[in-house]
């Protein structure tokens, strides 16, 4: 079974421009209990609901007379405007299916998004709506011979949606971590090429001034991810003393000016991994050691 074999063919439809009374007057007028909103090529962009413009009013100073307009069917003579334009009171965006839609497709995705409309469209736009309660009764109007309605409804093919909507989510999770792993390339990439500055060297001192001013004998001049490392950390994780051989770009400074500049003045230097996420090295640091 089809999405245009229970939908509603003759759903309402309004565009962006419409009165708000017009739109509560369809709405008291249409067994949908709703509104399709469109664009200029007739394709939905959002849908308004009694309860959205009941709601409205209820926001504004104006009185609710959309409230008995909706529900008692009242003359809207001296109903007023609604204070906000129709594109803050609909539902947006607004989700649809083609005509040709399983039932089985659509269906789930209702319960997914937890709709109780959906718009139908077919190559012109907007051509019916399918409610939920429509839905539910074709899914359990079997034939007297006990086989699934048109369409072929099966318990298995649920089954086999949902194994299909699994293995998406899970290539979308596989797609977002090759995207993070290609950045933090790029970035270890950068790291490699990026040098020190006088700049950084003298903020590093300064911070290491402070520490032994706090009472401490060491600090951590420098983070950076173990994969800077020519051989992704693992000498300084053994540790293997040929660890400062591993060092690229900052922190391959660092210690070439520890070697001159500090190391004299009897200052000791440490690589260590100070992170391990999923049990692998993640960040090293280098410490500046002061201490006996």
């Amino acid at each position: 079974m089809l999405a245009r074999d229970i939908m509603i063919s003759d759903a309402a439809c309004v565009t962006l421009d419409t009165d708000v009374v017009e739109v509560a007057r369809r709405l008291a007028a249409t067994p949908t209990g709703a509104v399709v909103v469109v664009d200029a090529a007739h394709r939905p962009i959002g849908i308004v609901t009694r309860s959205d413009i009941e709601r409205a009013c209820e926001d504004a100073e104006a009185p609710p007379l959309p409230r008995w307009l909706v529900k008692y069917k009242m003359p809207v003579a001296a109903i007023r405007p609604a204070p906000r334009p129709l594109s803050d009171i609909m539902t947006a965006p607004a989700i649809y299916v083609p005509e040709v839609a399983q039932l089985v497709e659509f269906a789930v995705l209702m319960d997914r998004k937890r709709l109780k409309r959906l718009p139908v469209v077919n190559h012109d736009g907007f051509i019916g709506l399918v409610r939920r309660a429509d839905v539910l009764r074709a899914i359990q109007d079997e034939r007297p011979s006990g086989e699934p309605i048109p369409g072929g409804v099966t318990a298995q093919q649920f089954r086999d949606l949902a194994a299909r909507a699994e293995a998406q989510e899970l290539a979308l999770r596989v797609e977002a971590l090759r995207r993070v792993e290609e950045a933090r390339n790029r970035l270890i990439e950068e790291l490699a090429g990026r040098r020190l500055s006088d700049r950084a060297w003298a903020d590093m001192l300064a911070g290491a001034r402070r520490a032994a001013s706090a009472g401490l004998t060491e600090c951590a001049l420098m983070q950076f991810p173990a994969r800077l490392c020519a051989d992704g950390g693992r000498a300084i994780n053994a540790p293997d003393p040929r660890w400062p051989q591993s060092l690229r770009g900052e922190p391959r400074d660092i210690f070439e000016r520890w070697r001159h500049d500090l190391e004299p003045a009897g200052f000791g230097l440490a690589a260590q991994i100070v992170t391990f996420p999923d049990g692998v090295p993640g960040d090293a640091a280098l410490i500046l050691i002061w201490g006996g």
